[in-house]
């Protein structure tokens, strides 16, 4: 936890330092495009990880000893977002007859989409299963660098505003080869041999956290994606703002814990659903009181914050980043409820039903909230949302946990 914490905090004080610039060189109006091309192609993101974060992992931890059952896995799983990448690009060509935004400017966001190639090629969940994330972090952290190196080097107008999430793409991508390069050879993964049961069993196990995911971006992503409903491009800039520290922070402090305590925590419960519980409740207390001293620290220091990353001219974002920042803590009590505890335990098929629930609840407090107080509304649905999830899971863990754990 220790080893990716320290470079998820190189990874965020790359994009860190590239933030205030870019942000001063395109302005509210303009980084706010950016902000929403970003926010919709998230969505086939989403669409190409299907699940296989969690799932595909927690198959590899548990048959890590048996070489080839995981190089099945691992061809099975890569095949797959192979073709929905595919599919991602098909649903891309199709959204200017639906979205004005998107037909107005397609190649801002068909260079945003470039990513997922990157993201395809990189197998995050190998390496998060044979628990080298160390290795996955330090190519995150150079996918960074090199991303800020380009964008430094060539984006130097607001013009030039395309350039940005292209010249991120594009350091994606080149990553994504080197990594998938180096897994094949270093773990030396068999040729590519598929079977249909194996295509079968990582789809299916990956079909619950799917539909989970699709419900959860509901009230994560659909949140900016709301907005751009009823708001212009330069409220969206400054929400963006605020939200991009948020999503920073949770990267920073909840990505390390929530990696590298699932595939330990997949094995406990599958030795012992009684030390599982243990260790879960161990991290819980730790975890949640180190997020609960960041959550206090960014409403404390929200003016600071700002006036460093975007200055003057993002000082409504101040505001909105005090209304987040509950959320660091929250988002690490529900993750570690959710994913540890869920998943670890082998009851991912209530997750979906969880994800609706806040899915519905977020959606309808968006459409009610937006038209009458505007942005703040969106923050409050999210808060809501959060503090939803971790009494609803919190139940289900009190209630069918119990009841595995005395079999």
């Amino acid at each position: 936890m220790v080893s990716i914490g320290v470079l998820q905090v190189a990874n965020y004080l790359i994009p860190f330092l590239v933030l205030p610039i870019i942000s001063r060189i395109l302005g509210a109006s303009l980084f706010g495009s950016v902000s929403y091309a970003q926010n919709i192609i998230s969505y086939l993101t989403l669409l190409i990880n299907y699940g296989f974060e969690y799932s595909a992992t927690r198959q590899i931890s548990i048959a890590r000893d048996d070489k080839a059952r995981t190089d099945a896995i691992f061809w099975s799983v890569m095949t797959a977002k192979a073709a929905l990448l595919l599919l991602s690009f098909a649903v891309l060509a199709v959204l200017p007859f639906f979205m004005q935004r998107v037909a107005c400017d397609p190649r801002l966001y068909l260079y945003t989409a470039l990513t997922n190639i990157g993201i395809v090629l990189f197998p995050t969940w190998y390496l998060q299963g044979v628990q080298q994330m160390d290795k996955m972090a330090w190519a995150n952290f150079f996918t960074k660098l090199l991303g800020a190196v380009l964008v430094l080097t060539f984006v130097r107008q607001a013009a030039a505003y395309r350039l940005y999430p292209l010249l991120l793409s594009l350091a994606s991508i080149a990553v994504g080869i080197g990594a998938l390069l180096y897994v094949i050879r270093h773990f030396h993964i068999s040729r590519p041999t598929l079977s249909c049961a194996t295509m079968r069993e990582v789809m299916g196990a990956g079909a619950p956290i799917f539909l989970n995911n699709i419900f959860v971006s509901l009230y994560t992503v659909a949140n900016m994606t709301l907005l751009g409903i009823y708001a212009a491009d330069d409220v969206i800039g400054y929400f963006s703002g605020a939200q991009r520290l948020i999503i920073a922070l949770n990267m920073i402090v909840v990505l390390p814990v929530s990696m590298a305590v699932y595939p330990e925590i997949s094995r406990r419960f599958v030795e012992s659903k009684q030390e599982g519980v243990r260790f879960l409740k161990r991290v819980l207390v730790w975890a949640g009181a180190a997020s609960a001293v960041v959550s206090l620290l960014t409403f404390v220091c929200a003016p600071l914050i700002i006036r460093i990353m975007y200055g003057a001219g993002f000082a409504p974002s101040v505001e909105l980043l005090r209304w987040l920042s509950p959320i660091p803590f929250l988002v690490m009590t529900a993750t570690l409820l959710t994913v540890q505890g869920l998943y670890g335990m082998g009851l991912s098929k209530w997750a979906p039903w969880v994800g609706l629930t806040l899915a519905v609840c977020c959606v309808g407090m968006n459409l009610l909230l937006l038209p009458r107080i505007g942005v703040k509304g969106v923050c409050i649905s999210w808060i809501t949302a959060e503090l939803l999830e971790c009494f609803i899971v919190g139940t289900i863990l009190l209630t069918k946990g119990r009841k595995l754990c005395s079999i």
